[in-house]
């Protein structure tokens, strides 16, 4: 009953995720093996987007390490669980709490002992600007805990690579990347575990960094950013390409294309015919932090609000006029989202 519940809870989210980005890229699923113990382990840019991009689009049923602190209401508690979220504790959750990752872990080795799949973002942290962060160990610990754990087990680790137009906007583009399977026995040595996490860790650092835009220069980093100008940040390996012979003092200006009198018009109409999603978006954006948490609180707004508003808009549309114009009023507003993303610019 879970793994139809995940499947159902999996078409809906990637549904609401064509409805959300203008173009979704995905390349390299050739490389996922169908079957034995599988660790991806990403970048994080934009918070629960992530997690949720690289669950729809792979037939995987994976399991996630997920921020503890999204686990505090015992409602959502209940829902992430059932969708294969584990709670991952930091120090930022008080020092008495990582001792209870000892458990997360343990289930972790278990997971892929069972020849199943799980998803670690080993950055530790999101953050939106182009670059892979320097890797945790934890994602170490963990596949050498699950080879500890399952004497024999053949575990792999798929790099996988990010990348947005505009990471905190709607109705933009996004490309995810996977990239050839990583063997993690060969890095295995129980005598030297320091050394084997280091090798593993700087293998799959290097990887990552094939799979997602790469700026090494943090310093420069807005520099680098104006220079590059108006670039496909989709293909990754064009942009680090092109930052690897940037001129030393050239700024592009980046060309930006007005919206169409069509599609302003179209989301004026969106609007007006979604004041209450609408409000209630404009009434959370000011208390949102973290630009990283943007996209992922408006996508949660889209996947509920719109839906139940228009459910209930249609219901008043019925009382008035019929089943029938109520049913053609309930298509014609979720054609008009649909429209709305796939014709920006």
């Amino acid at each position: 009953m879970k793994r139809i519940w995940y499947h159902i809870v999996k078409l809906y989210i990637k549904t609401g995720l064509f409805f959300f980005y203008k173009k979704i890229e995905v390349r390299g699923t050739e490389h996922i093996p169908v079957k034995g113990a599988v660790l991806f382990v990403s970048n994080h840019k934009n918070a629960l987007i992530d997690p949720l991009l690289i669950a729809t689009t792979n037939k995987r049923n994976i399991h996630f390490l997920t921020r503890a602190s999204a686990f505090k209401i015992g409602i959502v508690k209940w829902i992430l669980s059932t969708v294969n979220m584990l709670p991952i504790y930091r120090l930022r959750d008080g020092k008495e709490t990582l001792a209870k990752n000892e458990v997360i872990f343990n289930k972790c080795y278990k997971i892929l002992g069972k020849q199943q799949s799980l998803l670690i973002f080993p950055e530790g942290t999101h953050d939106i600007r182009r670059l892979v962060r320097p890797l945790s160990k934890g994602f170490t610990r963990i596949t050498f805990g699950a080879l500890a754990h399952t004497p024999g087990l053949a575990l792999n680790i798929i790099p996988v690579g990010l990348n947005y137009t505009k990471a905190e906007i709607f109705g933009e583009r996004v490309s995810i990347i996977y990239g050839k399977a990583i063997a993690v026995n060969p890095f295995y040595n129980p005598e030297n575990l320091n050394a084997s996490a280091l090798a593993l860790k700087e293998e799959v650092s290097s990887k990552m960094k094939e799979l997602t835009t790469h700026v090494d220069d943090q310093a420069n980093y807005d520099s680098i950013i104006q220079k590059l100008g108006a670039i496909d940040y989709l293909n990754p390996d064009a942009v680090n390409e092109r930052i690897k012979n940037l001129p030393q003092s050239h700024s592009d200006s980046i060309a930006t294309k007005p919206p169409s009198f069509l599609w302003r018009l179209l989301n004026i109409l969106v609007i007006v015919n979604s004041l209450f999603p609408w409000f209630i978006w404009k009434a959370i954006q000011p208390k949102i932090k973290e630009i990283e948490f943007i996209a992922t609180t408006k996508f949660a707004i889209g996947i509920t609000g719109f839906p139940l508003f228009y459910s209930l808009q249609a219901l008043v549309v019925h009382s008035f006029f019929g089943m029938w114009i109520a049913l053609i009023y309930f298509v014609l507003s979720i054609i008009s989202v649909l429209a709305l993303v796939k014709m920006k610019n």
